[in-house]
């Protein structure tokens, strides 16, 4: 079986990201993976980096520098491109800051045998000490809820991009990754295409731990903000229907701890406008 990964990354050097790091404890020393692999390093940086040339044994890595930092999705789509051409069966996806783990790559390497319905495979992701993916998508605050099982997932889940292995042949269908996520809520998005095309998702036993990007408004720029918002909005109005008149509601509840809480009034400002412009 084929695998092609791809790597994200952002104003950071190849070298200091966990999960390159861990990635060549791993997966890319493992002489007895079973499966032929193909690493896209894709940087959204401004600059390019210094060294390019990631040399190793039986893995052909490519370094791709993308100045326009347009996003998650256009370089998820450049790797599935990739994937497509070289006739390979998953595609991993990997931000910068997830630590893979020996037990992680013994169980891809070992993966049964799934039913062409499974549109993805996951591990349990945790931050802190508490699991945050996956999570069953019936919740609008899903960290609260119960957690899912390791196995197959016929009730609808949603998983953090990092980690996850999408079958390519899904994505055929989808036509690729969705631009109007370029970033926030791609992992929503994707998650809620595969059960709403009857696919589903086969969550991994075993856990890798992942620095969580937690928005604190005293540290996020309004145009973060924005972006965040927007693709949050984006999402329930016309994906998560169901949850939608909820959202709004919690919506009217963040913006008044804003306006007590958060020093930038712009920001409560924008919440308020969004809400007031549907």
């Amino acid at each position: 079986m084929k695998l092609t990964a791809v790597m994200v990354l952002y104003k950071q050097a190849v070298e200091e990201s966990k999960t390159y790091q861990t990635l060549k404890e791993t997966l890319l020393s493992k002489k007895d993976f079973s499966h032929e692999l193909e690493l896209i390093i894709y940087d959204n940086s401004p600059e390019k980096q210094i060294e390019t040339s990631f040399e190793q044994e039986d893995v052909h890595i490519e370094y791709i520098h993308d100045p326009r930092n347009l996003g998650i999705a256009v370089a998820y789509n450049f790797a599935w491109s990739i994937a497509a051409q070289n006739g390979s069966d998953w595609l991993l996806l990997l931000d910068h800051d997830t630590q893979l783990t020996n037990e992680y790559v013994q169980e891809i390497s070992n993966l049964p045998v799934l039913d062409g319905n499974v549109a993805a495979v996951v591990p349990k992701i945790t931050s802190n000490g508490t699991m945050i993916s996956p999570v069953y998508t019936r919740y609008l605050r899903p960290l609260k809820g119960e957690q899912p099982p390791a196995g197959l997932q016929s009730e609808p889940v949603m998983a953090i991009n990092s980690g996850s292995l999408i079958r390519v042949e899904f994505l055929k269908q989808l036509g690729g990754f969705n631009g109007d996520f370029k970033l926030d809520y791609l992992d929503h998005w994707l998650f809620h295409e595969i059960y709403a095309k009857h696919h589903k998702v086969w969550v991994l036993n075993v856990v890798l731990n992942h620095e969580l990007s937690v928005m604190d408004y005293s540290q996020v720029s309004l145009a973060r903000y924005k972006s965040i918002l927007d693709s949050e909005i984006h999402f329930y109005k016309n994906y998560k229907k169901d949850l939608y008149s909820s959202y709004r509601k919690q919506l009217v509840m963040r913006f008044m701890k804003q306006v007590l809480l958060v020093k930038n009034k712009k920001v409560a400002m924008y919440t308020l406008n969004r809400l007031l412009n549907r």
